[in-house]
């Protein structure tokens, strides 16, 4: 008589790696492209992405769902460097908490704000 075993650690090993997938397919936002909307560096995403994740944190959302890092090789260069990746909600977080000089993330928040305001009324 055979018997059938389920290994109950390795499946929940394969549904977490399956749920990760998923995640990650959701983050398709290539944060380095703030730069495009007048972000001077990485030091200033990095800024906007802590408080971006402090929001979440604050809020109770998972930011695993809306933020990650990965590691890209440069082979010309020779060098390993970390490039943010965000889900579009992510993206459009850490635009709206950009340096308020940038004229792209004042126009972002003025822009929600009459939005909000209308549908209010």
């Amino acid at each position: 008589m055979n018997t059938l075993a389920i290994f109950e650690p390795r499946l929940k090993a394969v549904l977490e790696a399956f749920e990760e997938a998923l995640i990650a397919s959701d983050l398709s936002y290539s944060l380095d492209k703030l730069r495009r909307y007048g972000f001077s560096g990485d030091q200033e995403i990095s800024l906007a992405v802590k408080r971006a994740l402090q929001i979440c944190a604050t809020l109770g959302l998972d930011t695993r769902k809306h933020f990650r890092y990965i590691y890209k090789v440069d082979l010309a260069e020779r060098c390993v460097y970390r490039e943010w990746r965000a889900s579009k909600f992510g993206f459009y977080l850490v635009l709206c908490n950009g340096n308020p000089k940038n004229p792209f993330v004042g126009a972002l928040q003025m822009e929600m704000l009459k939005e909000f305001i209308s549908n209010l009324e």
